[in-house]
């Protein structure tokens, strides 16, 4: 994450004189995904389109495999069962795996941090470092989201394939849904279904992080928590 990150960054210059010029001929369609020709004039544009709204598909792709892995994942291997056969509630396997794995996404979003930091001190230009600290911890609760579809949908039926299918197909159904509502207004209610939306808009190196759109997606978080632990604690874990 630290390497591609940082070669993203260290190719802003190249972007910005060659690709921001080619975008002008572009059609408006493409324009919702590749961005406008002005974004590629400035870092923060850049960073915004080419780091934070397309390296997003690691941290996600990242969160999911690993949170399906916390508890459906041990289920499938037998390991949860020999765990549970311990002293220790269901309760707090469950919140501690949860937290545990939003500290390790946590940690691969920081490290991205710290790559676009080091590519921009590389190419001597200069950012708002608190708006790209706000973008990144941004990054992660849209990831933490998705994570978390997974990680609940893992606890109720204890199948990490299901899982791992259903909030992938999520993930990229919200995705496009997000990139093709620019141009389909037919679009823009379900739009408001996709955290992504909530990541792009405002922007959060332009103007700054949106508390409302925190609130709204940690509320999501705790919603998806609240609801695979409510079901984990009661249904029966067979040996597999």
């Amino acid at each position: 994450m630290f390497v591609f990150t940082l070669l993203v960054v260290w190719l802003f210059p190249t972007f910005r004189d060659s690709f921001g010029q080619t975008l002008k001929n572009v059609p408006d369609s493409l324009k919702s995904v590749l961005g406008q020709a002005a974004d590629y004039q400035r870092l923060d544009g850049f960073l915004q389109l080419q780091v934070f709204m397309q390296m997003i598909f690691v941290t996600f792709i990242y969160g999911i495999v690993l949170f399906t892995g916390l508890l459906a994942g041990d289920e499938s291997s037998g390991t949860l069962q020999t765990l549970l056969a311990q002293p220790v509630s269901r309760t707090k396997v469950y919140f501690q795996k949860l937290i545990a794995g939003a500290i390790l996404l946590g940690i691969v979003s920081l490290v991205m941090f710290v790559g676009v930091a080091a590519g921009v001190l590389l190419i001597h230009d200069h950012v708002n470092w608190l708006r790209l600290l706000e973008a990144t911890g941004m990054q992660w609760l849209v990831s933490l989201v998705l994570s978390l579809l997974g990680y609940s949908i893992g606890a109720m039926s204890g199948k990490r394939g299901v899982a791992g299918a259903m909030a992938g197909l999520y993930a990229f159904v919200a995705y496009m849904v997000f990139t093709v509502s620019g141009t389909a207004k037919f679009l823009k209610i379900p739009n408001y279904f996709s955290p992504f939306k909530y990541l792009a808009s405002p922007r959060i190196l332009d103007a700054g992080i949106s508390w409302p759109n925190v609130i709204g997606l940690s509320l999501i978080c705790l919603g998806l928590a609240v609801l695979g632990w409510g079901v984990f604690t009661k249904r029966d874990i067979y040996p597999k």
